[in-house]
């Protein structure tokens, strides 16, 4: 008997009875040397290579002598596969976790070099959320109780199309929190995107690679679906008050930039002094202060800082702060009639843009251009203005998490939170915000617009053009009157002439109402 030898495939052998598949089994190189089949399915025209076992779990021997074992294993094999494909019924099958993560190592190749979302891009952030929360979908095939009580090996053409309706009750139940609102965890707006997410793997991995049909996708629920403005409103980032910018200045001119605290690494007071009262100050510098790791951190706490006064100063977006580079901040054109003493143009080019859009802003910060220009060991211009001062990379979250918890501490704005949920010692800084507001970076982009809009500085047109965003986005996120304020309340008064001398009622303007009707009457007092 002669055997043909081609690469990978040694000791091929035609099987007798097989011709409709032209089955062959061989040797596979490959998989050293296990004897295989390769045969084509003419009805769905794939191919099939599959390495051969006994019923018993044994391989036929990986030499010349297992040959016959082949044979008989080969035919065998392939004619149980011949009468699945006659029958309707597949002879390949993908699982639920093989396919979830092909779909992950899939959406790893999406993300953007320089970590901003374009057209068909992700940022790592979104993958690596995006990578958790498929775990739950897993977790949710295998849950006996609130779960489809399933293996996650799993067909997926064996799946319900309607298997997604119970999830929404899974996540809910098996979290089973609440926010410091009481709104019940995780958010509706959290599930809708993870189902999203579960649907868009059956269709990219399981419709386009054929291992399902298009009828065979996963339905959306039809309950729980949508989420209404009302249900996004308290996820809103807070602005901060004027009083509270001034606060956050002061701590970080007099004391955080220079690595002095009222706190211990702990988070508790040093204490106050006994003679005037105050509270005590000290380092908290790692070691001596005299260490390269030291110096490193004091000069993070300095740029942190300052680019907190760039957000004030420029209402940027913190996204594009964070990846802003030396030759983003150039000399102002003349024809603005501005010194460059105090003023510098900031070019925001479109690959760090969320909308991607190019655009030129002025703005006053010259001065802190020159301290940072000072401070930092990485002054290239395609250098990251704010990096890390050892390795010259973009600063990790942390550090900026950090930092503005530090400095809202400080600054009495905020305690510490040490625990978690479950009363277990928290890993990284967090805190309590006293007033209530969820504030975080972008918390002063809100506030530069909102004060443009308060103190009249610009129009809201011209706010949406400086700020790269639309009117309606503005007045939907961002600009919104507090009806409790100092000022709204003293334009009221102002408004119902109670800045007149006594005390002014709807009985002192019943005469000129009279030729009216009742409901105007009622509406105001306002003449």
């Amino acid at each position: 008997m002669v055997f043909k030898v081609n690469g990978r495939v040694q000791n091929k052998h035609f099987l007798k009875g097989c011709e409709e598949g032209n089955a062959y089994i061989f040797r596979d190189k490959t998989r050293n040397d296990k004897w295989s089949l390769y045969f084509i399915n003419k009805k769905t025209k794939s191919r099939h290579w599959i390495t051969l076992l006994e019923t018993d779990g044994r391989y036929p021997s990986p030499t010349i002598d297992g040959f016959n074992d082949a044979e008989r294993i080969g035919t065998k094999t392939f004619f149980e596969l011949k009468n699945k494909t006659d029958r309707g019924e597949k002879t390949k099958t993908l699982s639920i976790r093989r396919m979830i993560e092909t779909y992950i190592e899939k959406e790893k190749k999406r993300i953007n070099p320089l970590n901003n979302p374009e057209e068909g891009t992700i940022t790592e952030k979104t993958w690596r959320r995006m990578s958790f929360e498929m775990q739950h979908y897993l977790q949710f095939i295998k849950d006996k109780e609130w779960g489809l009580g399933r293996s996650d090996n799993s067909s997926i053409h064996l799946m319900d199309i309607n298997h997604l309706e119970g999830y929404f009750n899974y996540r809910r139940r098996t979290i089973n929190k609440c926010d410091r609102h009481g709104k019940a965890l995780p958010r509706k707006q959290t599930i809708v995107r993870e189902i999203f997410n579960i649907i868009r793997a059956y269709s990219i991995i399981g419709v386009r690679q054929r291992w399902i049909n298009r009828n065979q996708l996963p339905l959306k629920p039809k309950e729980n679906m949508t989420v209404t403005t009302a249900e996004t409103q308290d996820t809103r980032r807070s602005m901060f008050e004027r009083e509270e910018i001034s606060a956050l200045l002061k701590v970080g001119e007099k004391y955080y930039q220079h690595g002095i605290s009222k706190f211990d690494h702990n988070g508790d007071l040093y204490g106050f002094d006994i003679l005037d009262g105050k509270p005590i100050l000290k380092s908290v510098i790692f070691g001596d202060g005299t260490s390269n790791r030291a110096k490193h951190q004091i000069k993070h706490r300095k740029m942190v800082y300052l680019a907190m006064r760039i957000a004030l100063e420029t209402g940027l977006r913190f996204g594009v702060i964070k990846q802003l580079k030396w030759s983003n901040i150039v000399e102002i054109t003349e024809r603005s009639e501005r010194s460059s003493k105090f003023y510098k143009q900031v070019k925001v080019p479109s690959q760090i843009n969320k909308t991607n859009e190019y655009f030129e802003i002025p703005a006053r910060i010259t001065e802190i251009y020159d301290q940072l220009k000072k401070i930092s060991n990485y002054t290239k211009p395609d250098d990251l203005i704010f990096c890390n001062q050892k390795t010259g990379e973009e600063w990790s979250e942390r550090i900026w998490q950090e930092a503005l918890v530090d400095m809202m501490i400080e600054a009495g704005l905020a305690d510490r939170r040490k625990l978690n949920e479950d009363g277990k010692p928290l890993v990284n800084k967090a805190m309590n915000i006293r007033s209530g507001k969820k504030i975080s970076w972008y918390s002063f982009r809100h506030s530069f617009i909102t004060f443009m809009l308060q103190s009249d500085g610009m129009e809201l047109h011209e706010v949406s053009a400086f700020c790269d965003t639309s009117p309606e986005y503005i007045r939907k996120h961002y600009y919104h009157h507090d009806n409790l304020s100092p000022e709204i309340l003293d334009k009221l008064d102002k408004g119902h002439h109670r800045y007149l001398k006594g005390v002014v009622t709807i009985k002192d303007y019943e005469p000129p109402f009279k030729k009216f009707d009742s409901s105007i009457k009622e509406f105001s007092k306002v003449l």
